[in-house]
Order: structure tokens, then C-alpha cells, then sequence
């Protein structure tokens, strides 16, 4: 049996002298050095390794590699829960790959070229994960004249790889489930096309309203938030015919939604239903929100997965998660109202 360990981090010198071999071949082994050794030997050394549960210590890693064991997060809003989950997943998966992670937030997406070249311009990360619109003039050139390894989470561009969830499918079944309570004047409360989630969910809403043969489907566009949706609504309930059934596109967005028709005194569901995307608040409105649950915390998780293999120069893909949307039925979706 090999001696114990002495007390604290194990070392390097404490696997070689339980195995019996130089500290250079135990760290060449473990560094993935191409030494060649006995396999009977190479595989002590790991046992070893694993057996006083070795971590190799990560400064002097990272001089050695010029990395800094950091990945950063570019993010329009952390208190939006769709982000936050989506970031949870991304920072369990970077701390199981030894990373830290660092995040910036930018509140105003038209600043997000700003906040970039501030993360990458001291080489404090090693990898970017980008979950703001990089589609403008100015985000292009930034990436263009600072290049980093970067993978889009949540958005889909022409400059890079992306990992993305099937926002359209999630459109569809919004508008499946209204169509299938009865419902045949149905709105979709998005936010500005060069927003791509906000465009495919609606494509997909669409798509399933057309082969239904329902009227065009009624939209209003706003920021995304809470204030967002409800202003949305209120231009919904002043419409010549007001729609029985609304898809707002996210969680903060369906949230204003509520209190819009609250405020007017518009009964949910009675007098109008109301479906959005899934968040831990959905459950706690007036009346719970039916909501539609796509795999946020999957799609972080992935894209650190992508972003690592950039890193690593292996080849990164685009992704869409392959787990379909769920439908959450809760009390805000109903038959429309006698008219």
C-alpha cells in the first residue's frame, strides 16, 4: 500500500515517491506530456493521482499555458430569470471544467461593444460567452479588432458560433395550445426584430396560425420587460377587435402583460388568456401563467462545452438544443369569452 499523504495539497513529489518514479515523469503523465512509459506505470501514477485527489495548482498551470483560467459572460440583465438560469447552467459547467467565471451586464445593448473591449482588452479571460446582439457596426468591429475564443448563447449571428434553444418550436406550441382551448383571434407581444428570439418565436406562432386558417395574428413590439408588456397590452385592449389569446415572448414581458389587464379591469382568463416562456416568478402572478419551459440551464452549460473546445483549438459547432419545449399548464389560459 503507498503511504499516506502528509496533510494539505498533494504534491507532485508525494505521487512520484509513492509510485517510485521521478516527479518530471509523474507530471509529464499527468500534463498529458507524451512521455512514454509503461502502461502499468502510467496508470499507477493516475491512480495515485486520484486516489489523494490531486489538483494541479492552477497559477502555475496557467503561466505555463498563458491562460487565466477565466471565462467571461456578456449578459443584458441578470435579474431577467431567463438569463439567470441560463447563467447558472454556464457557471456549474465552467467550475466542473476548473474555470472561474466573470460576468458583465449590460443594460443597454447599444453599449455591449463597450463592455466587451473592457473584458477582453487586459487579457483577464480566456473565453467569451456572449448573450447580448453583437449585429451592430460598432460589436463587429470590436470582436473583429480584439479577437477572442467566443460562442453566442441565446442569439444566433453571422460573426460566430452560437448555442441556442428551439425558440420556434416554443412558438408553435403557444400557438397550438390557444388554438386547441378555442381560440381563433390570437396577438404576440415581441420585442425589435433584430432581436432573433423574439423573430422566431414568432415565426413559429405564425406558422401554426396560417395552416389553422386564423385571421393574421396581431403584433405589438416593446422592450423587454415588465413595463415592456404591459404597455404592449394596453395597445392590445385598445384594439378595434381585441384578441382573445396572447403570446407574450418571454416571462418579464407576460408579467406586465397581467397587470396590464388587471389595471383594465380584463378578466384573465375569463376575458382573455395568456401564455408566455417559463421562469421560477410564472407560478407566483395573478393568475400562475401558463408558460412554456425550454432547457436554459442545458443551453449555458452547452455553450461553455463550445466555448472550452475553441479554447482548446478543437472545433466548436453551432448547437440547438435537442430537448423540445414543455408546456406548463397553469390558470391563465381558458376558452375565449362568449362574443
Amino acid at each position: 500500500m503507498s503511504p499516506p499523504s502528509p496533510p494539505g495539497r498533494a504534491t507532485l513529489k508525494d505521487i512520484a515517491r509513492a509510485v517510485g518514479v521521478d516527479v518530471s515523469t509523474v507530471s509529464k503523465v499527468l500534463n498529458d506530456g507524451g512521455i512514454s512509459v509503461r502502461a502499468q506505470t502510467r496508470q499507477a501514477i493516475i491512480d495515485e493521482a486520484n486516489r489523494v485527489n490531486y489538483r494541479p495548482h492552477a497559477l502555475a498551470r496557467n503561466l505555463r499555458t498563458q491562460r487565466t483560467g477565466a471565462l467571461g459572460i456578456l449578459l443584458p440583465d441578470l435579474t431577467n430569470p431567463i438569463y439567470a438560469e441560463t447563467v447558472h447552467g454556464a457557471m456549474r459547467q465552467a467550475e466542473q471544467s476548473g474555470y472561474v467565471t466573470l460576468i458583465a451586464e449590460v443594460s443597454d445593448e447599444r453599449r455591449s461593444a463597450a463592455a466587451y473591449m473592457r473584458l477582453v482588452s487586459e487579457r483577464r479571460i480566456d473565453g467569451l460567452i456572449i448573450a447580448v446582439s453583437a449585429e451592430t457596426e460598432e460589436m463587429m468591429a470590436a470582436i473583429e479588432a480584439n479577437p477572442v475564443p467566443h460562442v453566442f448563447v441565446n442569439r444566433r449571428s453571422s460573426i460566430g458560433r452560437s448555442v441556442t434553444v428551439d425558440d420556434q418550436a416554443s412558438g408553435r406550441l403557444a400557438a397550438q395550445t390557444l388554438i386547441d382551448a378555442g381560440h381563433r383571434h390570437l396577438a404576440f407581444i415581441g420585442s425589435a426584430p433584430e432581436l432573433d428570439t423574439s423573430r422566431r418565436r414568432r415565426q413559429g406562432f405564425v406558422e401554426v396560425c396560417a395552416a389553422a386558417g386564423l385571421a393574421p395574428v396581431l403584433d405589438i413590439v416593446g422592450p423587454v420587460s415588465r413595463r415592456g408588456g404591459f404597455d404592449a397590452m394596453h395597445k392590445l385592449l385598445d384594439a378595434t377587435r381585441r384578441p382573445t389569446g396572447v403570446f407574450a415572448f418571454n416571462m418579464l414581458v407576460g408579467i406586465g402583460a397581467l397587470a396590464a389587464a388587471r389595471v383594465r379591469g380584463v378578466r384573465v382568463p375569463d376575458d382573455i388568456s395568456v401564455i408566455s416562456l417559463d421562469g421560477e416568478d410564472a407560478i407566483f402572478t395573478a393568475p400562475p401563467l401558463t408558460a412554456i419551459a425550454t432547457p436554459l440551464a442545458e443551453m449555458g452549460a452547452r455553450a461553455v462545452v463550445e466555448l472550452e473546445a475553441m479554447i482548446d483549438g478543437r472545433e466548436p459547432q453551432d448547437v440547438v438544443i435537442d430537448i423540445p419545449p414543455k408546456l406548463i399548464y397553469r390558470e391563465s389560459v381558458a376558452g375565449p369569452p362568449n362574443e
